[in-house]
C-alpha cells in the first residue's frame, strides 16, 4: 500500500468569497478534522487506506507528488477537490479519488461559527519497490483480512444512534460520540485500584484493541501506562465490553485496530470545568445576573473614588453543588473584595458538573464580578468600531463561551410553541459592547415569530457578558450563536 505523506499547507491569510457568497478560510480558529480526530496525521492514515497506487505508474517507476485542493464547508462535507499540480500516470486521478473518499469532517469554526475552509495537500508517490509491492499486494487482499484504524463506519456499542450527516454537522461527529460512550462503558465496568481510590495515582491509560468483524473485542492492550494496578483495571474492564457493532468498509464488516484513553480519577479530584463533558452552572430559575443585580451591595467607596473594575473571584463547587473555598484573585479595593467574598460564599447551591460516566464531580470555577454594575438602560455609541473577532472573545461571567447552552437556559417557551411543539434552530448574532452589554441582537435565520422573540429575549437575560479585549483594551465584540429551540410537550 502506497505511504503518503500529507501536510497543510495553509498559511493564515483573508478569507476570499466563493462562487456562493460563503467566506472561504484558508486558516481559522479551530481548523477541521476528521471525526476520529488526530489532525493531519489522522487524514494522513484515511488517505493512505483510501489510496491506490496506479499500475501504471507502478510499473513505470514514477515518483513524485501530486498537489490537491479541496475545500471543507461548513458542513463538514469535503468539495471541490482539484489538481493544483500534477504527476499524470493515473497519479492524479488517484489523488483525488483518496481525498473524495475522505468521511465528513468537523468543520472548522472561526468566531464560533463553522465556516468554509481551504487545504492543499501534497500527496507523495514513492518508487514501487519488494516493500511497496507488498503492500500493493495487502491493498489488494480482501477486506476482511486487514486491520483498518479508520473505516466509513467505526465499531461502536449496540444502541448508539445510527450515523447521520444531521449528527455529524451538528454534534460535531457521530465518532466523537461512540469514543464518549465506549469510555463511559469501561469506567462502568472498572473496579477502581486503590491507588487511585486514595489519590496516589492520577491520569490517562491509554489502551489499544481491535474490533473483529464479528464485534469481538480482541487483543487488548496497554499503549502507555500509569501504575501497574491501574493498567490491570483498565484491560479488565475493556475485556469486559459487549459485543460491539463491527465496522464496515464497502458494506462489509471488517477488522479495526482502535485506541481509547481512560482517564482514571479519585472520587476527591477537583476537575477543570472545561475538562468535564456536564459542566456546572447556577441555578436556572435565578439566573447570575439576575442573582447578582439583587443582592451585590455596591460599596459606597465605588461611587465617591469613581472606580471602575471586575473582580475576580475563584472558588469550588462541589460534588453537592454547594461553593467552597472562594478567593479574590483580581482586586479592586479592600471593601470590594469583601463585598465580592460575601456575595460568592452566600450563593445558593448550583447543579453540579458531572463527569464521564455522569457523576457529580468537584471543579474550579471563577467569576468576575463587575462594580459598578453595567446599566443595560445606558445609551450604545455607534461610532465605535465593532469586531468580529477579539484577542480575548467576550465571555459569560463565569468565563465560559458557550453562549447557545446559556441563552437555551435562559428561553421561555410560549403556550402556543409549547401547543404546537414548534422546534428547530435559530441563528442569532449580537454585540457585546465594551460595558459587557448586550446591543443590537437580531435573528439572522428565523424559525417562527414568538421563538426568534424568545430568543431574543433570553440573549437579554443572559447577559451582560465580560467584555471582549484587543490589545489589553475592553472593545465591542459581535458574537453569532446557533440556538437549538425544543419546547417540552405542553401539559394537558
Amino acid at each position: 500500500m502506497l505511504a503518503a505523506a500529507l501536510l497543510a499547507l495553509a498559511q493564515p491569510a483573508a478569507a476570499q468569497d466563493d462562487d456562493e457568497g460563503k467566506k472561504v478560510y484558508t486558516y481559522v480558529e479551530q481548523m477541521p478534522t476528521l471525526p476520529i480526530g488526530g489532525g493531519m496525521a489522522g487524514i494522513t492514515a484515511a488517505i493512505q487506506e483510501r489510496l491506490i497506487y496506479p499500475e501504471a505508474a507502478r510499473r513505470n517507476k514514477i515518483t513524485g507528488r501530486v498537489f490537491v485542493s479541496f475545500s471543507v464547508t461548513s458542513t463538514g462535507a469535503v468539495q471541490d477537490v482539484k489538481v493544483v499540480k500534477g504527476l499524470g500516470s493515473g497519479c492524479d486521478e488517484a489523488a483525488v479519488n483518496a481525498v473524495q473518499q475522505l468521511p465528513r469532517f468537523v468543520p472548522g469554526k472561526q468566531n464560533g461559527r463553522a465556516v468554509w475552509v481551504s487545504f492543499t495537500v501534497p500527496v507523495n508517490f514513492q518508487e514501487a519497490g519488494a516493500t511497496n509491492a507488498a503492500s500493493v499486494a495487502q491493498a489488494a487482499a480482501p477486506a476482511a483480512n486487514r486491520a483498518f484504524t479508520y473505516v466509513e463506519q467505526m465499531p461502536k456499542l449496540p444502541g448508539q444512534p445510527k450515523t447521520t450527516d444531521k449528527t455529524l454537522a451538528e454534534a460535531g461527529g457521530s465518532y466523537a460520540a461512540d469514543q464518549a460512550a465506549l469510555q463511559k462503558a469501561v469506567l462502568k465496568n472498572l473496579v477502581y485500584p486503590a491507588e487511585v481510590l486514595d489519590g496516589r495515582s492520577e491520569g490517562v491509560v491509554y489502551t489499544s484493541f481491535a474490533v473483529s468483524p464479528t464485534g469481538d473485542v480482541e487483543d487488548a492492550k496497554i499503549g502507555r501506562g500509569l501504575c501497574a494496578a491501574c493498567d490491570a483495571a483498565v484491560l479488565a474492564a475493556v475485556h469486559k465490553l459487549p459485543k460491539l457493532v463491527p465496522g464496515r468498509q464497502n458494506g462489509q464488516a471488517v477488522s479495526v485496530a482502535m485506541n481509547l484513553p481512560v482517564t482514571l480519577r479519585s472520587p476527591s479530584h477537583i476537575y477543570r470545568s472545561e475538562d468535564l463533558p456536564t459542566r456546572a452552572t447556577f441555578p436556572a430559575s435565578t439566573g447570575l445576573f439576575e442573582y447578582i443585580r439583587r443582592n451585590l451591595r455596591v460599596p459606597a467607596v465605588v461611587t465617591t473614588e469613581k472606580l471602575r473594575g471586575r473582580i475576580r473571584v475563584d472558588f469550588i463547587v462541589r460534588a453537592d453543588g454547594k461553593v467552597d473555598a472562594a478567593e479574590v484573585k483580581n482586586s479592586l479595593c479592600a471593601s470590594c473584595d469583601a463585598e465580592a467574598l460575601r456575595l460568592v460564599r452566600t450563593f445558593p447551591a448550583w447543579t453540579p458538573a458531572r463527569d464521564a460516566v455522569g457523576q457529580p464531580a468537584a471543579t474550579h470555577q471563577f467569576l468576575e464580578i463587575p462594580m459598578p454594575l453595567p446599566d443595560p438602560a445606558a445609551p450604545y455609541s455607534e461610532t465605535e468600531k465593532v469586531y468580529t473577532y477579539a484577542s480575548q472573545m467576550p465571555t459569560l461571567l463565569d468565563g465560559t463561551r458557550d453562549y447557545p447552552a446559556a441563552i437555551t437556559q435562559a428561553l421561555h417557551y410560549s403556550d402556543a410553541v409549547r401547543r404546537e411543539h414548534i422546534a428547530g434552530t435559530v441563528y442569532v448574532e449580537f454585540i457585546v459592547d465594551a460595558d459587557g452589554l448586550v446591543r443590537k441582537p437580531r435573528v439572522v435565520r428565523s424559525l417562527c415569530v414568538s421563538c426568534d422573540q424568545a430568543v431574543l429575549d433570553a440573549i437579554n437575560r443572559v447577559g451582560p457578558f465580560t467584555p471582549g479585549r484587543q490589545n489589553d483594551q475592553a472593545v465591542p465584540v459581535q458574537v453569532t450563536a446557533t440556538v437549538k429551540f425544543a419546547p417540552p410537550a405542553a401539559t394537558k
